[in-house]
């Protein structure tokens, strides 16, 4: 009986929290809906169009993913409040930010707002999903960080942001030396499915793995930044050999690039999709096991440096 009642009071003390992060996303949404040019209820029950809906079922997960790092770590202070409340916002303007990123620099040959509103291109729905869904990892792991104080903090905040967005646009780059098609061409022009979702799981797996690098990050801007690209090269570099698994052992008898450019199967987009995100499931796990755990750490730079100190 003690268990449970612990239990119960456990949750309840807790339920401030979740209804302040609950509000968080609702403000999110329409913060998304007031500073774009897409009119949310026409798009999603008047046209039914997939693309919008496929896009922003990807930003609600990012920055729900995003929110939740918001009380990593909080205490029941005055202080932890005002931490988590100033993050939310940020939180709430990053994501909106990503988005503009997205437009400019890694889907930079069309209008995505065009290719999602006008030609309901679901391709470019999921890009702009997995860039969102990346983004929001990427502020977790920022937010499970630690910084000498509360303006620091801020600081810390927008500059591994930065260096987040930069990781998914070499990312983007990488993407498209890897494929033997033209990515903006399929995605953009031929409203290729299959190759939009293909892209949209390598951008979820690099925010995953990069979140793993900034999981616990401190002030010391320096180390974790080299860090952070280390582990992001590196992912890439793993992400690139599970794409040949995937062409080697789950579709031997025909080519990823033309079960995706010229077959258009949404099976094979879907199995690429999967293969990037579970390679960085289990590279994140192998390597920084502890970033997949609620408990304070250091973050890798600091047991980098520990390390070398020894």
């Amino acid at each position: 009986m003690e268990v449970i009642t612990a239990t119960l009071v456990e949750i309840l003390s807790n339920m401030l929290n979740f209804g302040i992060l609950v509000l968080g996303l609702v403000i999110s949404k329409y913060f998304f809906q007031l500073t774009s040019s897409y009119k949310f209820n026409a798009e999603l029950t008047e046209k039914d169009n997939p693309a919008f809906g496929v896009a922003l079922a990807g930003y609600l997960i990012g920055s729900g993913i995003a929110l939740s790092g918001a009380v990593f770590g909080t205490e029941n202070t005055l202080e932890a409040e005002l931490i988590r409340d100033v993050g939310i916002v940020l939180i709430i303007i990053l994501m909106r930010l990503s988005l503009a990123i997205n437009d400019m620099a890694i889907l930079h040959s069309f209008s995505i707002s065009k290719e999602i509103s006008k030609d309901r291109n679901s391709g470019v729905g999921f890009v702009v999903a997995g860039s969102s869904i990346a983004t929001g990892f990427m502020l977790y792991g920022v937010f499970s960080g630690y910084s000498d104080s509360f303006m620091i903090g801020l600081r810390d905040i927008v500059i591994y942001w930065i260096v987040g967005q930069v990781i998914l646009i070499i990312g983007g780059f990488l993407f498209q030396t890897i494929t033997k098609y033209d990515m903006h061409k399929v995605i953009g022009i031929d409203d290729n499915l299959p190759a939009g979702i293909s892209f949209g799981g390598f951008l979820v797996a690099l925010g995953m793995i990069t979140k793993n690098a900034l999981h616990g990050a401190s002030s010391q801007i320096g180390e974790e930044i080299i860090v952070t690209i280390i582990f992001a090269l590196v992912g890439m570099v793993i992400l690139v050999l599970s794409r040949v698994i995937v062409d080697k052992v789950f579709l031997p008898e025909s080519p990823l690039s033309k079960e995706v450019e010229t077959d258009r199967n949404p099976a094979a987009g879907a199995l690429a999709a999967a293969s990037f995100i579970v390679i960085a499931i289990l590279f994140s796990a192998a390597i920084n096991p502890a970033a997949n755990s609620y408990e304070p750490t250091d973050s890798a730079a600091t047991e980098l440096i520990e390390i070398i100190e020894d």
